[in-house]
């Protein structure tokens, strides 16, 4: 079970909200589906707002998040929306200022415990998706990737293009988290380990003992 409510929207790090909190920060390209996976997530629809023009967001964005899982029991943190990257639509001036904004609460923010890039796994990583593990990699920042749209696949290609992109990365297949948020598939607690509810559990539950 999860419950979310919305903080607010900073436009540097000195805006964020005061550092109590274990905060999972969640990156990728304007159009891989962030605000529907966590719509979908919390079970709030219009809880983050889902544009049709993509490069919209150009805040941080935080979320209390209040997780309530059998073996972890209630496990609080926030859900950090990253700006989007990678959208040519955008005007230049304001995609140069999503890089140093990105790069600062990364670097700066101690309470960040993980950060979640997002793919769309119809397209695979392209190279800011790389930019933005091998940064997290040079800050021993622990990082998952999350496949959104799986629902665009077969039962049977969602298995290949997992290993495809995991591969591509030099990863295990265990460290891709498949998900569609129109499905909810890889959301909650599927007991094998893989549930997107049971890996921030266990995460939070990690970083604060």
């Amino acid at each position: 079970m999860v419950s979310a409510t919305f903080e607010l929207s900073a436009p540097s790090l000195a805006h964020c909200p005061p550092a109590t909190l274990p905060e999972i920060a969640v990156g990728g390209r304007s159009n891989v589906g962030k605000s529907s996976l966590l719509n979908t997530f919390a079970c709030r629809r219009g809880l983050a707002r889902v544009s049709r023009s993509p490069g919209r967001t150009r805040l941080l964005n935080f979320f209390k998040i209040i997780l309530r899982h059998p073996r972890f029991g209630d496990r609080v943190f926030r859900w950090v929306d990253l700006p989007g990257y990678g959208y040519a639509a955008a005007h230049v001036s304001i995609r140069e200022t999503f890089g140093p904004m990105i790069e600062s609460y990364l670097q700066e923010r101690a309470v960040l415990v993980e950060l979640m890039v997002l793919i769309d796994v119809r397209r695979g990583a392209g190279v800011q998706d790389r930019q933005l593990l091998e940064y997290a990699s040079e800050r021993s920042l622990p990082a998952r990737i999350v496949g959104t749209k799986a629902d665009k696949l077969s039962k049977s290609e969602r298995g290949v293009i997992s290993r495809k992109i995991a591969n591509s990365l030099d990863l295990p297949t265990s460290a891709l988290a498949l998900t569609s948020a129109s499905l909810g598939l890889g959301l909650g607690d599927d007991g094998r380990g893989q549930g997107l509810t049971r890996l921030l559990a266990e995460r939070i539950e990690n970083a604060t003992c």
